[in-house]
């Protein structure tokens, strides 16, 4: 193995090498010196070995030289007419020669090389010298940063310590503050119950008077109501405005005790056909002086923004006389099918006949098939429980009627549907 390669497997290896910890620096460069030290040592040794190949080798072809000669002396004096073989071997020699010389040059051009590449070698060293400076450097500024740490650590484990205490004194006094709070709480709980009790007895009190003096109101107003439209008083033409619709012209019933009762529905006079479209439901039909329809839109209209009662007063066979009375009524708008929106609490003693159509659409679409399905002008449900807009001369489902009995229909010979906006 020649020096090129010996010195090309120490660079790999210190270039492979992991770089030490800081505390080994010292070491690695006094390791580095040393190898050093010994690779010019052994490059020395490397060197006179071939210089006494050479001159070994030089040596050998001196002697070639002189056994030549002296055979060409041998060949001058026992032949002269081997002057042909002579002049061949001193072109031979001269080859040699020359075959020595280039590769005396390429010897020389070679330890030139190592030579360059040991330069290098050596600026690479002192250059590797110069970053383990830095890094030594860098090391002890660590090494510093390192002992002001610690030595903020052993203050702040002091602050920490002292903190610890005060925390724990804060703590025990925090205790004491919420045991107090505790206490205070169930003093303020028990207070607040004892508050809520009282309110609680006296809200109770304050709706058992309200309930009381709007039984006396709603019974003082049917009985009211009862009277008049039983008897053949004419009732009263007003125009009251309504909202988005503006005025319109309404029936009314004056009674004493709060505002007059709206008439929307009317039948008795049996003058005006209810067998109409949609259109005529919703707009309204009729003469408010006979029978009339005030129109779904009219009913929104009144009962979107405010509570409504409603009364309907119903006459049986043989003049007999019942009604039914609900303290929130209120039905939807068009994008709803003017859905029977609300009832509220029934009073009466005709049954609780439209309660099964509450939350349910108003439906005018009659279907003559087979099957003879139909649909009443009224909310519409499966088993319905009354229809005031059906025809008087059917004595089906599709007449005038309010509750049944044992699959009996109850029918109507007069109805009068009224609302008023209730009084709070």
């Amino acid at each position: 193995m020649n020096t090129q390669n010996i010195f090309t497997i120490q660079l790999e290896q210190e270039d492979t090498s992991e770089k030490p910890p800081p505390n080994e620096w010292e070491i690695l460069r006094e390791n580095t010196c040393s190898t050093i030290s010994q690779l010019k040592k052994i490059k020395l040794s490397v060197y006179k070995e071939k210089l006494n190949l050479y001159s070994e080798k030089c040596k050998i072809k001196d002697d070639v030289i002189l056994a030549l000669q002296t055979c060409l002396e041998t060949y001058k004096n026992t032949n002269e007419n081997n002057n042909e073989l002579i002049s061949f071997l001193k072109t031979k020699l001269a080859e040699r020669h020359s075959k020595m010389v280039a590769l005396k040059k390429a010897h020389d051009s070679q330890n030139a090389g190592y030579e360059s590449t040991i330069c290098e070698k050596n600026e690479m060293i002192n250059t590797q010298d110069g970053i383990i400076k830095v890094k030594e450097k860098q090391i002890e500024e660590l090494t510093n940063k390192i002992k002001q740490q610690y030595e903020l650590a052993i203050k702040s484990d002091e602050l920490i310590s002292s903190l610890r205490a005060t925390i724990e004194d804060s703590e025990a006094k925090v205790k004491e503050r919420d045991q107090k709070i505790t206490q205070l709480e169930t003093e303020l709980a028990t207070k607040a119950e004892r508050i809520r009790t009282t309110q609680n007895l006296l809200k109770f009190d304050a709706a058992l008077m309200l309930c009381k003096q709007n039984d006396r109101l709603v019974s003082g107003t049917i009985k009211e109501l009862q009277e008049i439209l039983s008897g053949e008083n004419r009732s009263e033409i007003k125009v009251v405005s309504l909202p988005r619709i503006g005025p319109i012209k309404v029936a009314v019933e004056n009674v004493a005790t709060g505002p007059c009762w709206m008439i929307i529905q009317r039948r008795g006079y049996k003058m005006v056909d209810f067998n109409q479209g949609w259109f005529s439901f919703v707009e309204g039909f009729g003469n408010l002086d006979e029978d009339y329809w005030i129109g779904l839109d009219k009913i929104h209209a009144m009962t979107k923004s405010h509570m409504h009662e409603l009364y309907i007063h119903l006459v049986f066979a043989n003049n007999e006389t019942r009604y039914a009375y609900y303290d929130n009524f209120a039905i939807s708008g068009k994008s709803d099918d003017y859905k029977l929106r609300s009832l509220g609490n029934y009073v009466g003693n005709a049954g609780d006949g439209l309660r099964t159509h509450e939350h349910h659409i108003f439906r005018t679409i009659r279907y003559d098939t087979k099957t003879t399905v139909e649909y009443n002008r009224w909310w519409q449900h499966e088993y319905p429980n009354c229809n005031l807009n059906g025809t008087f001369s059917e004595k089906t489902e599709f007449g005038v009627w309010w509750c049944r009995c044992n699959g009996t229909y109850k029918f109507v010979e007069s109805v009068q549907m009224l609302i008023r906006r209730k009084q709070v």
